[in-house]
């Protein structure tokens, strides 16, 4: 890994991802910068 930084495939369809992120169009690449109070970091599954 680059950096020590996660990676996370994600498995599904773009467009997918585009309304999980409350885009109307397809998402190919998504950083999270700063989680906040989300537990997302957490929720990858780890290899």
């Amino acid at each position: 890994m680059l950096s020590e930084t996660g990676v996370h495939h994600y498995s599904g369809k773009s467009v997918n991802l585009g309304t999980a992120c409350g885009k109307y169009y397809r998402v190919f690449c998504l950083s999270i910068t700063d989680p906040g109070d989300s537990d997302i970091i957490m929720s990858l599954p780890t290899d």
